[in-house]
């Protein structure tokens, strides 16, 4: 991921490195300016891969529903 720093710098962290970043850790980086200055507004963008992704979409959709449970009552009566 792309984290920018307040000078305006972008440094490239993964998720674990931002989690594990310290206030200290973040002060040194801007004060020694460290990191990018991006001109391009793509960069880092997944349009510059050139590799195909390899998606298992059988983990992100659910199975079909191919029987109904018995015990949902669909049609409650309303309490007076």
């Amino acid at each position: 991921m792309l984290y920018s720093l307040p000078t305006g710098k972008v440094i490239e962290l993964s998720i674990e490195q931002y989690l594990e970043l310290t206030d200290e850790e973040l002060e040194y980086l801007i004060s020694i300016n460290y990191g990018e200055s991006i001109e391009n507004p793509f960069f880092g963008s997944i349009l510059d891969k050139p590799e195909p992704l390899d998606i298992d979409y059988s983990s992100i959709i659910p199975p079909p529903i191919t029987e109904i449970d018995e015990s949902i009552d669909f049609n409650p009566e309303e309490e007076e």
